[in-house]
This record gives C-alpha cells, structure tokens and sequence, in this order.
C-alpha cells in the first residue's frame, strides 16, 4: 500500500513566527540560574542537617558518659551505705560514742491510742521556744 498524502492545513496555521534569539537565550539563562540556585540551597540544606546530626551525635555521646559516671556514683553509694549500715559497723560506731549494750531487755507496754473526736484540736508543732529548750537540753548531755 501506499501511503496516503496528508492533508494539508491553510498557510497561515501552518507557520508560525520564531521567537526572538535574545528571548530565547535570556529564558535559557534563566532556567539555567534557577536550576543552580535549587542546586545549591538543596546542597547548603544538606550541609546544616548533616551539622545538626553531628552536634545531636555529640551530645548523645555525652550524655552516654555522664549516665555511666552517675551509675557508677550511684553504685558506689549503695555501696558505701551498705557498710555504714551493716550491724558490724553499727556496734563499732556505737562503741565509739561510747554506748554499751544493755545487761537486761525491758518491755513496755502501752495502752491503744484512743480515737481523736473532730472537736479535738490537730496535733501542733513545736513553738521555736519550745525547740530551743530541747535544743540545749540535748547539747547539755555528753
């Protein structure tokens, strides 16, 4: 077969006038700088993340240490509370302050507390007065 000729369109649909080289140049020039500018505000964009995870890396590393350092504080402070709080430890600070151990055990006994009525007044606190007598009687005794 062959082929068919086409139909042609009327002279004036056909042409069209071409834009003028300056015009054409200054959009390429354009499209040109627009693509660089993307470029490099992406590049600089990248640049302040990877910054920023940097700086975040660092102070994670850091606060990785400084929660090693207080385990090992704490774990030595338990420590350390362990042996002062032991019955061993206990009797020998006793002992130097000069306290002995009883001949004989005594037991009081004492009576239920009784229940307050909602009248009763709540219990109050020591005045400053009454503080500072107990205050000097404490001291008064060796």
């Amino acid at each position: 077969m062959l082929p068919q000729p086409r139909e042609t369109a009327p002279a004036g649909e056909r042409l069209r006038i071409a834009p003028d080289v300056r015009r054409r140049r200054a959009r390429a020039r354009l499209a040109v700088l627009g693509v660089a500018l993307v470029t490099i505000a992406s590049v600089f964009t990248l640049v302040a993340f990877h910054v920023f995870a940097v700086q975040s890396a660092f102070t994670l590393d850091r606060l990785s240490k400084e929660r090693t350092n207080e385990q090992l504080r704490y774990e030595r402070l338990r420590d350390e509370v362990a042996r002062a709080s032991s019955p061993a430890a206990v009797i020998a600070a006793a002992s130097r302050r000069g306290m002995t151990f009883a001949d004989s055990e005594q037991f009081l006994k004492a009576p239920p507390a009784a229940p307050r009525d909602a009248a009763d007044p709540a219990p109050q606190s020591l005045s400053s007065a009454t503080y500072d007598e107990t205050k000097k009687a404490l001291d008064q005794n060796p």
